[in-house]
C-alpha cells in the first residue's frame, strides 16, 4: 500500500503538467483554427498582406503588456513576496496563454506555478493575478468609453457598455472593498496576514499605474492600428484618429471578450472589432483585421513565452 501511494505522488505531478499542457494546445488549435477559416471565407490570402506590419503589430503587442506586468509584480511587492523582473516576466507572458481554455483558472495556475521557484505562494499569485486583471479590464473600459463619447458619440450602446464594464470590472479593485471580498474568500485562512499588507493598496498610489496601464492600452490600438495597415483599406480617417479609434475599439473588445468567460474572447472581440471598424475601413478589411489581429497576438504570445521560458 506505502509503495503503490508513493508512486501515485510521484506520477500525479507529470499527469497534472501533461493535462495542463493538453488543454493548452486544445484551446490554441481552437482559437487558431477559427480564425484561419474566417479568414479563408473572407479570400484571403498570406500573399496579400505586408508582414513587416505584422511584426510591428507583434512587438507593439508585446510591448503594451509590459505596464501590467510591472503593475503584477507591484502588487506581489505589496503582498510582501515580490519576485524578480524576469521570472515576473515569464510567468505573466506564458501565463496569457492560459485565456485560450475554458474558465480562467488555467492562467493562475500557469503564472503560480512559474513562481513557485520565487517562494510566491499560490493565495498572493491567486490573489494578484485577480487584482491585476481587473485592474486593467477597468482601466481599458474606462479608456474606450472616453474615447468613443468624445469622438463617436453616436455609439451610445457601446458607450453605455464600456462604462458598466468599468464599473463591474473596476469596483472589486476598489481597495477597501477587495480587502473586504479577499476576507469573503478566506484569503486570511490561507495566507495569515495578507489582508493587513493589502493595506498598501491606496488610491493614491495606484494612480500612477492606472496612467501606465492607460499608456499600455494606446499600445494596444497601435498594435491594432498596425495590423490594419498590413491589409489593403481605404482610410478615411487621418493616421492619428484611425490609431485612437483602433485604441477603442481594442480595448472594448478585449474587455467585453474577458466578461464573456468564452475563451479568448473568440467570437466577442471580432464583433465589437467589427461594428466599430466597420464604418470606418469597411466591413470586409474590419472582419480580415480582426481575425488577423487574433493570430498574430497569439503568435506574439507564443513566441515571447517559448523564448522566456528558455531563458533562465
Amino acid at each position: 500500500m506505502t509503495s503503490a501511494r508513493t508512486t501515485l505522488k510521484r506520477w500525479l505531478p507529470l499527469a497534472f503538467k501533461l493535462a495542463v499542457v493538453a488543454l493548452l494546445a486544445w484551446g490554441l488549435h481552437r482559437t487558431i483554427q477559427a480564425a484561419l477559416e474566417d479568414l479563408r471565407e473572407q479570400g484571403w490570402t498570406l500573399s496579400s498582406v505586408r508582414p513587416a506590419w505584422l511584426v510591428a503589430a507583434g512587438g507593439l503587442y508585446l510591448l503594451a503588456y509590459v505596464p501590467t506586468a510591472c503593475f503584477w509584480r507591484h502588487v506581489l511587492g505589496v503582498l510582501g513576496q515580490p519576485p524578480r523582473i524576469l521570472p515576473t516576466m515569464r510567468a505573466y507572458y506564458i501565463g496569457h496563454l492560459g485565456k485560450y481554455v475554458p474558465g480562467k483558472a488555467m492562467v493562475v495556475l500557469l503564472r503560480a506555478g512559474c513562481l513557485r521557484g520565487e517562494g510566491v505562494s499560490a493565495a498572493a499569485a491567486t490573489a494578484s493575478v485577480f487584482y491585476e486583471t481587473l485592474t486593467m479590464m477597468a482601466v481599458g473600459a474606462i479608456v474606450a468609453a472616453a474615447i468613443l463619447a468624445v469622438w463617436h458619440h453616436d455609439q451610445v450602446q457601446l458607450v453605455l457598455i464600456a462604462l458598466a464594464l468599468a464599473v463591474a470590472a473596476g469596483a472589486p479593485v476598489v481597495p477597501a472593498v477587495f480587502q473586504r471580498l479577499s476576507r469573503l474568500a478566506g484569503i486570511e485562512r490561507a495566507a495569515p496576514g495578507m489582508i493587513g499588507r493589502l493595506s498598501g493598496l491606496t488610491v493614491r498610489g495606484l494612480l500612477v499605474w492606472w496612467l501606465a496601464i492607460a499608456v499600455g492600452w494606446f499600445l494596444l490600438g497601435a498594435s491594432l492600428w498596425a495590423t490594419l495597415e498590413s491589409i489593403e483599406y481605404t482610410p478615411t480617417l487621418a493616421a492619428g484618429r484611425e490609431i485612437v479609434l483602433c485604441t477603442a475599439v481594442a480595448a472594448l473588445s478585449i474587455v467585453a471578450g474577458f466578461a464573456s468567460m468564452i475563451p479568448g474572447g473568440l467570437g466577442v472581440r471580432e464583433l465589437v472589432m467589427l461594428q466599430l471598424l466597420a464604418p470606418a475601413v469597411g466591413s470586409g478589411p474590419a472582419l480580415v483585421c480582426a481575425v488577423l489581429s487574433r493570430l498574430v497576438w497569439l503568435v506574439a504570445e507564443l513566441a515571447i513565452s517559448t523564448i522566456l521560458y528558455r531563458v533562465r
